[in-house]
């Protein structure tokens, strides 16, 4: 019997290539994620805000959800317009892009004089919200290898729930003084720092080999991938990129495909999802809702930092787990949770109002907050990053962010006079069954990327054998 320590040796990559390559993906998921940040806190300030706009202003409730939702109608357009311009200037362009909105909304929205002016420059805050929902993701897929693509988009999520726990702690802080100016322009300083950290960045691998700059892309490919992987990482892509370029038919046509057809549907459902579970009722008005529970103005909104600490706990312990678990069981857990929490809610709301109940209904929004991101946003966001084959990903994400937000619209819109005239423990059960419903949805629909390339998603959209439900895919070895 050969002894173990004699046996031969393939010699793997070095130290140095490796912590080479793990210091480059670091530099580019927390630059990229900055976006995210800016989506979270954008999305998470106004909770805060209203509650002292809304006095000042004279805003009724019909008011306030259109104020709230403004930023929304300029999402949903952005979503729509980041897919196109992704494909035509590069992610790392449309990126800058989207910082330079970022930066103009912030400042013009905290000098907003009235409440028709901040309902403007929230949408075109909104513009840089949707095509920065859509890229990062795109961007963060695309230029990490396939057994880190979860963890790495994963952290896009986390940094959205940090954008809304800065977002709530910023509130708390300045609260007293009533400084909801400061609350929003302090969203300046991250957006120059995206502005900045893109110029830097290279675009991803699969832009550079679609527009024909091969050298590009393999400079790209020498820093996230081992050498000896380089050139079967570049003709995946090529061959991928070539069939893109032999496909002319339009989406329509495409979805003329079974396979593809299912894949949208399930895309599609994930966006839908992610709205009607009631997450933004509880992110955009949870200091309101409190308040009405029976807390304080100043204390409902030092409260709120709970919920946002919620979201980062659930996308903290969701992101190593969701490269070892997958997706499909997190998202099962996740929405059971949330379903169980919205019960509860429901339940409360329908109680004497006091401080005590106020701060339990804190504690069941936490937890809430923690099952969403755990179950709910950050799988959907990664999977809609992934499970659209190549002729279509860049339209198919549009449309399904376009969603996201059209969705998100309507519920910062309702919410608020819904709310006043059925009361909010009669609108968390009508979240709490659109949650079981939503569960179904994606145990019969969504499939299990864990581990696998978006090569062969592109492969099983396009072979010719009736669907599978939910599609079944073959993790790369």
């Amino acid at each position: 019997m050969t002894d173990a320590s004699s046996r031969p040796r393939i010699p793997g990559p070095s130290v140095a290539v490796r912590t080479k390559i793990k210091r480059f993906l670091l530099i580019v998921v927390s630059v990229a994620a900055i976006g995210g940040s800016l989506f979270g806190y954008n999305t998470g300030v106004i909770a805060g805000v209203l509650v002292f706009v809304t006095p000042q202003f004279h805003l009724s409730p019909t008011q306030v959800g259109v104020v709230t939702s403004a930023l929304l109608v300029g999402a949903a357009m952005g979503s729509l317009a980041g897919g196109r311009l992704a494909d035509k200037l590069g992610r790392r362009v449309t990126l800058m892009l989207a910082g330079v909105l970022f930066l103009v909304g912030a400042v013009s929205q905290g000098l907003s004089p009235n409440a028709w002016v901040m309902t403007g420059t929230r949408v075109v805050l909104g513009l840089a919200v949707g095509m920065a929902s859509l890229v990062v993701p795109m961007y963060l897929s695309e230029i990490a290898p396939p057994h880190l693509r979860g963890r790495m988009v994963a952290t896009n999520s986390l940094m959205l729930a940090v954008g809304q726990l800065l977002a709530y702690i910023v509130s708390a802080l300045l609260a007293p003084s009533g400084n909801w100016r400061a609350m929003l322009l302090i969203a300046a300083v991250p957006a120059v720092a995206l502005i900045v950290g893109m110029y830097f960045l290279p675009d991803s691998p699969r832009w550079y080999l679609s527009v024909g700059r091969r050298a590009d892309a393999e400079e790209v490919l020498a820093k996230t991938t081992y050498p000896e992987f380089i050139q079967d990482r570049i003709h995946g892509i090529s061959l991928a990129e070539a069939e893109d370029k032999a496909v002319k038919d339009s989406l329509w046509s495409q979805l003329r495909r079974p396979r593809v057809r299912g894949l949208m549907i399930t895309g599609l459902g994930l966006a839908l999802i992610q709205q009607f579970c009631g997450v933004n009722a509880v992110v955009y008005y949870a200091p309101t809702t409190l308040q009405g529970a029976g807390l304080g103005k100043n204390a409902a909104v030092t409260a709120s930092i709970a919920i946002g600490a919620g979201a980062v706990v659930g996308v903290l312990i969701a992101r190593p787990l969701v490269d070892r678990l997958g997706r499909r069981p997190l998202i099962t857990i996740g929405l059971s949770i949330v379903i169980v929490v919205l019960l509860g809610m429901a339940f409360l709301e329908r109680l004497h109002h006091s401080p005590a109940m106020g701060y339990l209904l804190l504690a069941l929004m936490f937890v809430y907050l923690a099952a969403y991101q755990f179950g709910v946003g950050m799988p959907s966001w990664l999977l809609n990053s992934e499970i659209f084959p190549a002729p279509i990903r860049a339209t198919a994400m549009s449309i399904c962010t376009f969603i996201v937000w059209t969705g998100n619209f309507v519920v910062g819109l309702v919410f608020p006079p819904l709310a006043h005239a059925w009361g909010a423990s009669t609108m968390f059960l009508i979240f709490a069954v659109i949650s079981a419903v939503s569960l179904v949805f994606c145990y019969r629909r969504v499939p299990e990327t864990k581990g696998v390339s978006l090569a062969q998603v592109t492969a099983y959209a396009e072979a010719a054998a009736p669907p599978m439900n939910p599609p079944r895919f073959v993790p790369d070895k």
